[in-house]
């Protein structure tokens, strides 16, 4: 047969299959197509414009996902929906590439099929569809509320909780979550928990009450008060953990039984006893309580008489209970805040002071939080609490017990941690491959990092932390400053400084010094470098004593009273400032950084009358 008859064929049979439903009959389910691998195309011919999922029954997504993709179909009157089995319809499936679960995708025309990429409930799909096909689409208005400095006190004032995100018009990070916070917004309206967007490059002011040094920076305000958000960043996630936010911090205990399901294994539960919710107690209790998530995630109260007295407790106690994997024969199983009229303050230092135990587990979640009081001794090992190790891990922990009870009466905190989770800040003071079974770190008064050289200590953990210790408390033990090597020859505008030439070149009193902390690595950094330069090169003749430079903070310690939290965090050293030297906060346009230097420097950018 001739190409020519071939390709009639196929029109012909095109043809025959482009017909209504009554002539090619597919069965529906709930409003939604069920098709195969035998009636795909015929689908397709009599539909070219068309949803289709590909799903597995196992599948908890696709399971989810069902009834909205069921609403869907039946609101969408011009526009059908089907499904495919892909664990039956395995052909289709390999045709179209389906690798997960659900797989859904939009035929236009007949065209070649694009993935549906919106959010998976019916609104958001029904949206979807009709902004795909339908010529005179206008998009629903935005639930992402715009603030101005003019309009937010009065906007925040009335919410109980909502979600800010402060964004840069240019900043890809904040272009990619756009989408999902307007998706997150519109499922969230109904539960009355708005979401905000303010362009902090228009709205400094705000941007310069919180914080804001890079973007987007998402805050919680709950009543006002500011939290910094710290769940995920796609739809589904963001309204989760809102509306876990939107439950109360502290959990209303009715029985003993409720009590007792709260204690976590691994970390420690929190209960207050109160005889009534109407006490300035109760009320400052619930706000620790707000105020500490996620830091404490078991939290309750209860006004049940038994309950207390199965605790051993009395009315406005708030008590401590630390688990079983943690206790010593050292310490007590809980401690108690007992104080009529509390306030949040003393309830705050009460729980942060006591809920470490006298050596628990230092983990990347509570580092910054348990553990972040100095002097600070980190013994690094495989710990793992498992069943299956729990013995091995516990028999080191209680050497380490030994050793901190003998220097508790000198505030030194103890804990353990895993070596694995650790291994970046194990590599970064020179521990990566020390050969040692237990690793050894002490976070000093001063703040540096004392590890224990493993050419120097190379015995067992009950010698080696003993030793090491008596080295740490005789003020002999050398600090560890992780620095590249010197630039040679450094005669660039803009200087480039690393650890150990810092403070030599910033401490030096004759200078104003600015310097930028940059992490090679940023976008922000390297798209302000060249200004950045530009600015060095002009002020070089011009301000003789004054320094521009520049700082690897991911190859380098910082000193101590820089502190970095982002990147690129600016500080001006000026003459006689150099222990408390000044953050920059404002945009990093040149003119307003010059202002800036200009406002604080003491040596350069002298007036002539003043000389």
């Amino acid at each position: 047969m001739g190409l020519l008859a071939r390709t009639s064929l196929f029109l012909l049979v095109v043809t025959a299959l482009v017909y209504a439903d009554e002539e090619v009959k597919f069965d529906k389910d709930e409003g939604v197509y069920i098709l195969t691998d035998s009636n795909f195309d015929a689908f397709l011919a009599a539909h070219p414009t068309a949803l289709i999922k590909f799903y597995a029954p196992w599948c908890g997504h696709c399971k989810t996902l069902a009834p909205e993709y069921e609403k869907a179909a039946q609101r969408l009157k011009t526009v059908p929906l089907a499904k495919v089995d892909a664990t039956i319809e395995t052909e289709i499936s390999k045709r179209f590439s389906v690798k997960g679960f659900p797989t859904v995708k939009f035929w236009k025309d007949g065209g070649d099929p694009i993935d549906y990429d919106g959010a998976r409930d019916a609104d958001a799909i029904v949206e979807w569809i009709k902004e795909k096909t339908d010529p005179n689409y206008k998009p629903p208005p935005e639930e992402v509320v715009t603030l101005t400095t003019e309009t937010f006190d009065e906007f925040i004032g009335d919410k109980p909780l909502m979600l800010v995100e402060f964004y840069a018009p240019w900043c890809g990070h904040c272009k990619k979550i756009a989408p999902e916070l307007e998706k997150a917004a519109r499922k969230l309206k109904a539960k009355k928990i708005p979401i905000a967007k303010v362009d902090a490059t228009v709205e400094k002011k705000l941007g310069d009450q919180f914080g804001v040094s890079g973007y987007p920076t998402l805050k919680i305000l709950r009543n006002g008060r500011r939290f910094d958000y710290e769940g995920p960043r796609d739809a589904e996630g963001i309204v989760k953990y809102l509306l876990e936010q939107s439950k109360p911090a502290a959990r209303p205990l009715k029985t003993v039984k409720e009590a007792k399901r709260i204690f976590h294994k691994d970390d420690v539960t929190i209960i207050g006893f109160f005889a009534t919710e109407d006490s300035k107690s109760f009320e400052a209790f619930s706000e620790a309580a707000e105020m500490t998530r996620p830091e404490f995630t078991a939290v309750g109260y209860s006004l049940d008489p038994e309950v207390m007295k199965h605790f051993k407790a009395k009315p406005n106690d708030i008590v401590i209970f630390y688990p079983d994997i943690y206790w010593s024969k050292f310490e007590p199983r809980s401690r108690t805040y007992r104080k009529d009229g509390a306030n949040v303050e003393d309830i705050l230092a009460f729980w942060r002071d006591n809920a470490a135990p006298l050596v628990g587990q230092m983990t990347r979640m509570n580092a910054a939080t348990r553990y972040s009081k100095y002097p600070l001794v980190v013994v690094y090992y495989n710990v793992d609490f498992s069943v299956q190790y729990r013995e091995g891990t516990q028999f080191w922990r209680n050497k380490v017990l030994a050793i901190a009870e003998k220097y508790r009466d000198q505030k030194y905190r103890f804990a353990i941690a895993d070596e694995d989770e650790f291994s970046k800040e194990l590599t970064e003071v020179g521990l990566g491959d020390s050969g040692l079974e237990h690793n050894v770190v002490v976070f000093g008064f001063d703040g540096k990092k004392y590890p224990m050289d493993p050419e120097k200590f190379d015995e067992e953990l009950d010698e080696n932390l003993p030793n090491f210790m008596k080295l740490i408390s005789s003020g002999k033990a050398k600090p560890y400053v992780k620095s590249q090597p010197a630039p040679r020859d450094d005669k660039s505008p803009l200087k480039t400084l690393v650890a150990t030439t810092f403070p030599k070149i910033v401490n030096d009193e004759s200078k104003d010094v600015l310097v930028e902390f940059y992490a090679p690595w940023c976008g922000h950094c390297k798209q302000f470098e060249p200004k950045y330069k530009q600015l060095a090169a002009k002020l070089q003749a011009e301000q003789p004593n004054l320094i521009l430079a520049k700082f690897d903070a991911t190859a380098n310690d910082a000193p101590e009273n820089f502190n970095v939290e982002g990147f690129p965090t600016i500080y001006f050293a000026p003459s006689g400032k150099k222990s408390t030297p000044i953050k920059y906060s404002g945009n990093r346009d040149l003119d307003d950084l010059t202002k800036f230097m200009k406002k604080h420097a003491v040596k350069s950018f002298q007036k002539k009358d003043e000389l």
